[in-house]
């Protein structure tokens, strides 16, 4: 549902209020392979052992994302909760991204995606694997969940 216009052409409060529920109220994670939702930034880079994906997903808990990994991709999506107070608000800036999200980032083939190690700390998650001469994809196909440690 989009907030709807009053005649003065501001939103209506409550429809917007609607917009944005509380995202802990639904039922399990959001599957959104398509990409569809907000987009966090995200830094990715090798160091001389390793390729790291380094996104920024302050305001969540761990057990709020989900990482996954297969042969061609590293998939990290979820949900970051709206933890503003409650009622209407008349917003002068609104930037900081809630709701569902998806970000996909492909996995060269010099990288081992089964090395595959996550990490969450000072709002940011960190995806590192280890690289190699052209990885052998014996596991093909098989997509894994990374547990995010601490």
């Amino acid at each position: 549902m989009m907030p709807s216009s009053t005649a003065s052409g501001h939103q209506d409060d409550d429809a917007f209020e609607t917009y944005f529920r509380d995202p802990k109220s639904s039922r399990g994670p959001v599957r959104m392979e398509g990409g569809l939702g907000w987009r966090p930034a995200t830094d990715v880079y090798e160091t001389e052992t390793h390729l790291v994906v380094q996104m920024d997903l302050a305001g969540m808990g761990k057990e709020a994302i989900e990482v996954l990994v297969d042969d061609e991709r590293l998939v990290v999506r979820g949900t970051r909760a709206n933890i503003a107070a409650p009622g209407r608000k008349h917003f002068h800036e609104m930037e900081i991204r809630v709701g569902p999200f998806e970000r996909q980032v492909r996995v060269p083939g010099h990288v081992d995606p089964h090395t595959a190690e996550a990490r969450y700390e000072s709002g940011f998650l960190f995806v590192t694997m280890e690289k190699g001469q052209d990885v052998e994809r014996a596991h093909r196909g098989q997509r894994r969940t990374i547990a995010i440690g601490a």
